[in-house]
């Protein structure tokens, strides 16, 4: 059993290294493709690797405070909370 576990941890330590998520990013290219875009942080000051929106979730039409909506979503205002969050998009 500690065997396993100090296994697990060294997995957990090693894949640390490759990305990390609070990790400074210069562009896109720098995050995880899926899901992840660079985005600049007003509460840590510099640009990093955020998670994109999914179904349901806040967001920002002008992309100003996040990332935009994950690949086919778009971010709509609800006509009754008026607040914005990521909805399928919906094909002509």
């Amino acid at each position: 059993m500690k065997t396993a576990l100090l296994f697990l941890a060294c997995i957990t330590v090693a894949s640390a290294q490759f990305w990390h998520p609070l990790a400074p990013c210069n562009g896109h290219h720098e995050c995880p493709a899926i899901g992840y875009c660079c985005h600049y942080s007003t509460v840590l000051l510099f640009q990093l690797c955020e998670l994109k929106p999914n179904e349901g979730w806040p967001c920002d039409p002008t992309n100003v405070s996040s990332c935009p909506c994950n690949d086919g979503l778009t971010c709509q205002q609800d006509s009754v909370t008026f607040q914005w969050t990521c909805v399928k998009e919906v094909e002509a």
